[in-house]
């Protein structure tokens, strides 16, 4: 299977926008933290996201 230069690029951008999404949840866990609340629900929010985003990308590379 052979992709265009193109189809690469886009999944590179994806890529780079889950990662910054996943950066930004971990922000916010930090945060709150920081500030003494509990994190453990937000914790598990962050692994069903980051879970998330690897099934999607694996679809991405299956098409």
């Amino acid at each position: 299977m052979t992709y265009s230069l193109q189809d690469l690029e886009v999944a590179r951008r994806r890529v780079i926008k889950d990662r910054q999404l996943i950066c930004a949840q971990q922000s916010l866990i930090d945060g709150m933290r920081t500030r003494g609340e509990p994190a453990g629900l937000a914790s598990e929010r962050l692994v069903k996201l980051t879970e998330d985003y690897l099934i999607q990308a694996s679809i991405r590379l299956e098409r």
